[in-house]
């Protein structure tokens, strides 16, 4: 009995020390198992680029957040699954994160295609999630439970589709995409918002995820005399092999393209070549740009990427920024959301979204969300932006026009 009591006493001089001190006592948070984080991505296929990206931009988040005491005073933990660049795949690894890794919350994946494939497993789970996915499809009443972390695809075709009229005055324009779902709603909105302003679509054409060789359509449109290019591709290589074959039949054209056309310059310098962004536009956020009286060195986008840098030195080089951003930026939403509903589930966490969304301030921006729209990012957030080979001294890309 005396040892007991011995023993409860030093476990409240333990606990008043740390009260003492302004640690935070709280043995039931410290008891509790992780919060279970499944991220779901392609680490195969033709988008492999994106769960390279993406992990590395939800680890480091997560770590940040553990070492900061975690979510509702637990620790997280990440659970990796592959959907392989493939809708079925998809499902069967969303299934496997929620059935047999127990997970809580998810990010991803970054495919619209693929995010509308498993949906119905998350619906039914009731686990609330973000991805990095643009299609008007992912209505709340398709997933109520999930957020995106991108511009809706409507969104950026209206933002491209007057780009196109006021800064590059076209008259004209001809659209080549990536048959993914996000971008297939892309160039149905840019056909909406082009004709009403009275710019005409001279061509439209497709070509394959796998595709290295898109002159049979570049010649096509070609063809058509457009004034601007519009390219929709899919983040993976298919931009660099779409900019070396505007070279390789000497079509001297302006394009203008959405986020992915700009997100992999080492990847397309690599396979286009040091002219491969020779006029060349892509949607960008006004947190990753700059004007020239900007200061160096200031942005919070800036200090991001010196904290990745300090978090893998060896990878830095090879890494996309912007999807690394994506991702670490829907951690720290989730985060947010989770702590603001104080409650990890799935519609308690969907509704103080809907009502609180405006109050997170993540590196590229305020959020934004409402019971009839999911997507966080807003068109205040968006800029063009060129030379992405080029970044200034911080990292930052030039803002197109400025």
């Amino acid at each position: 009995m005396n040892h007991k009591r011995r023993y409860s006493i030093s476990l409240m001089s333990g606990a008043l020390v740390l009260a003492a001190s302004g640690i935070p006592f709280n043995a039931s948070a410290q008891s509790q198992p992780p919060i279970k984080i499944g991220f779901l991505s392609s680490f195969q296929g033709p988008a492999n680029q994106s769960g390279f990206n993406g992990l590395v931009g939800t680890k480091m988040a997560v770590k940040e957040i553990n070492e900061k005491g975690g979510i509702l005073g637990r620790q997280v933990e990440v659970v990796q699954g592959d959907d392989a660049s493939d809708p079925t795949q998809g499902v069967t690894e969303a299934r496997r994160l929620v059935q047999r890794e127990g997970i809580q919350f998810m990010i991803g994946p970054i495919a619209s295609q693929i995010t509308l494939a498993v949906a119905p497993v998350l619906n039914e789970a009731k686990i609330a999630w973000i991805s990095v996915s643009g299609s008007t499809a992912l209505t709340p009443q398709v997933a109520p439970y999930h957020f995106s972390i991108l511009n809706s695809a409507d969104t950026q075709a209206e933002f491209i589709a007057q780009y196109v009229e006021r800064s590059m005055k076209a008259k004209s324009a001809a659209i080549l995409h990536d048959p993914g779902a996000q971008n297939r709603v892309i160039v149905e909105g840019l056909r909406k918002e082009l004709t009403a302003k009275g710019i005409k679509i001279t061509g439209v054409d497709s070509y394959e995820p796998t595709a290295t060789d898109m002159t049979p359509q570049l010649l096509t449109l070609r063809r058509t005399n457009p004034d601007v290019l519009l390219a929709l591709t899919g983040g993976t290589a298919d931009s660099g092999y779409i900019l070396k074959n505007l070279q390789d039949i000497n079509w001297d054209i302006r394009v203008a393209g959405a986020t992915a056309v700009i997100t992999l310059p080492a990847t397309t310098l690599k396979i286009a070549g040091p002219a491969a962004y020779k006029n060349v536009v892509g949607v960008n956020y006004v947190a990753q740009t700059y004007c020239s009286n900007d200061p160096v060195g200031q942005s919070d986008f800036t200090k991001f990427k010196e904290r990745l840098q300090a978090y893998d030195t060896v990878n830095y080089p090879k890494f996309a920024a912007l999807t690394v951003l994506y991702l670490y930026d829907a951690v720290y939403a989730m985060k947010a959301a989770m702590e603001g509903a104080k409650s990890l589930d799935g519609a308690t966490i969907a509704a103080w979204m809907e009502q609180n969304a405006s109050k997170i301030k993540v590196i590229n921006g305020v959020l934004t969300a409402s019971k009839s729209s999911h997507f966080l990012i807003g068109t205040s957030a968006m800029v063009m932006s060129e030379n992405p080979d080029k970044p200034r001294s911080d990292g930052l890309l030039k803002r197109a026009g400025c």
